[in-house]
């Protein structure tokens, strides 16, 4: 009898939380997979193609182009100061264009997140983000985006990154094992830290994975022409809320 009183009873852990986890741990085998197959796809289409060595050269001559205009528009264009913008918060996404980017293009690219084409990404409106954002303009279109939009994007489209493996943001548990050291510990307090640049707004976006867009009805524009000229890329300021609404 004294030992059935010293026995410890295990947590009860409701039916639903547990299916919940089966669940998560499934989708991250396949979402595995889904990669490396998608990985060995492009290595073995890769070594299939053969490139004429006029190919080479209009690729190079495309990457010193790109470049050299990049040093053109930051000598010329002079970006307001961050604190003069209307928003302290931007939406930024990379559109349909080119592949073959010069590497101090795609280094810029890989900074701000936005290597793989119609993904989006939460910014800061800082000095250095706008400078950025000019380098890398015409692979790219930006605005400010409103409450609305930003909350249906976190919640159609938003997924987290934990312990190096993307989740899908269903589990509060989750959110709150990742950001709960910042105060965020469910899916509004993420929403309400992005929507208002908080303080620990750096953590929060990082967290969030790129979103993946769906691709609009009418393409966007490969032409590398800004926004204000008929275009596609560049700054759309409070007109990005179309083009979100559009894509989400």
């Amino acid at each position: 009898m004294a030992e059935e009183g010293t026995m410890q009873q295990l947590p009860y852990i409701k039916e639903t939380v547990l299916k919940k986890r089966k669940q998560n741990e499934d989708w991250a085998v396949r979402n595995r997979e889904r990669k490396a197959a998608k990985r060995q796809r492009r290595i073995d289409e890769r070594k299939g193609t053969i490139k004429r060595p006029e190919d080479f050269v209009t690729e190079f001559r495309n990457k010193e182009r790109d470049f050299l205009r990049m040093k053109t528009r930051l000598k010329v264009r002079k970006q307001p100061p961050a604190e003069a913008l209307s928003s302290k918060l931007i939406f930024a996404m990379r559109i349909p264009g080119s592949v073959d980017l010069h590497p101090h293009i795609r280094k810029v690219l890989k900074m701000l997140r936005l290597t793989q084409i119609l993904t989006g990404v939460f910014l800061k409106a800082t000095d250095l983000t706008m400078k950025r954002l000019l380098i890398v303009e015409p692979f790219i279109t930006y605005g400010f985006p409103n409450l609305k939009n930003v909350k249906e994007l976190i919640y159609k489209k938003g997924r987290g990154f934990l312990d190096k493996e993307p989740f899908p943001l269903t589990s509060n548990d989750l959110i709150e094992k990742a950001l709960g050291a910042h105060g965020i510990i469910c899916l509004e307090d993420l929403v309400h830290e992005i929507a208002t640049v908080g303080p620990h707004f750096r953590e929060a976006a990082r967290f969030l994975m790129p979103l993946k867009l769906k691709c609009p009805e009418r393409r966007l524009q490969v032409k590398k022409k800004p926004f204000k000229d008929g275009g596609d890329s560049g700054n759309r300021e409070d007109k990005i809320n179309e083009l979100i609404e559009k894509l989400n």
